[in-house]
């Protein structure tokens, strides 16, 4: 073979041999994608660090909230202690806003959670989920805006609420500051307005509030101004039959004071 020959054969062996750069990577091969990765890592954790801040100031700012003040709600005309109310009055409030009263420390987290959320999704929308506490300290601090800023001062200040109260002085102060519709800003109020009745065990002056009449009331928060004591819708009727089997099942009234707020109730 020539000595042309040979040097042409040895660069067509030198040609087809695969080259490799300096990296480990064959020359050829495109490398892995890793910039959309990054973006997402980082605007991932630029979201969980602007929560943790907005989650932190709305902690800030509801240390404005005194709570000592709720001790003035006892100041009222016409408030009356729940130690001085009978069993199925404080059950009737207690069996449709916070079954759970005794039972958490002023937070219902699955409910919370869902009502953040339900608020992050349609401001306008009303979600539940509060607490005896939590709706104390919205009625007495804030304005009834559903919006995810209050709905976090409302839990931190609840929290520090359990902190400072018993749960009977807590229920007492959110029986005492409900609007039960007609100017009536008390239990005791609303009794007295819609019943001609005391909720006040030592009041010797009016007769007892019945389990129907507390069952109507529990139930009538919901919408005070729009179900009417004196000419019960369907909706209101159907309400109060739910409260008052509620009362039966959670052991606030017996079987035979059920079935006789059933019969006053007509149903």
């Amino acid at each position: 073979m020539k000595r042309s020959d040979r040097i042409r054969e040895r660069q067509r062996d030198v040609h087809n041999e695969p080259h490799y750069n300096t990296y480990y990577r064959p020359v050829g091969t495109p490398p892995r994608k890793r910039r959309p990765r990054r973006i997402f890592r980082t605007m991932f954790i630029g979201i969980i660090a602007c929560a943790i801040l907005f989650v932190g100031l709305m902690f800030f700012l509801s240390q404005r909230a005194d709570v000592a003040d709720l001790a003035h709600i006892e100041q009222k005309a016409t408030y009356v202690d729940a130690d001085a109310m009978t069993s199925y009055t404080k059950g009737a409030f207690i069996v449709v806003e916070d079954r759970r009263f005794y039972k958490h420390h002023g937070i219902d987290v699955k409910g919370s959670i869902r009502a953040i959320f339900t608020s992050i999704k349609d401001p306008d929308r009303k979600q539940g989920g509060s607490t005896i506490t939590q709706q104390l300290v919205k009625n007495y601090y804030y304005d009834q805006q559903q919006t995810i800023m209050r709905k976090l001062k409302e839990m931190f200040v609840a929290w520090r609420v359990e902190d400072a109260y018993t749960k009977d002085q807590i229920l007492s102060y959110y029986l005492n500051n409900i609007y039960f519709g007609d100017n009536s800003y008390t239990i005791e109020s609303a009794a007295n307005y819609y019943f001609g009745t005391t909720t006040d065990v030592n009041n010797t002056n009016l007769p007892q509030i019945t389990v129907l009449q507390s069952a109507i009331l529990a139930s009538k928060i919901n919408a005070p101004s729009v179900y009417n004591v004196n000419d019960m819708s369907a909706s209101f009727i159907n309400r109060t039959k739910m409260t008052l089997e509620k009362m039966k099942q959670q052991g606030y009234i017996t079987e035979e004071q059920y079935t006789e707020a059933l019969q006053q109730l007509g149903a």
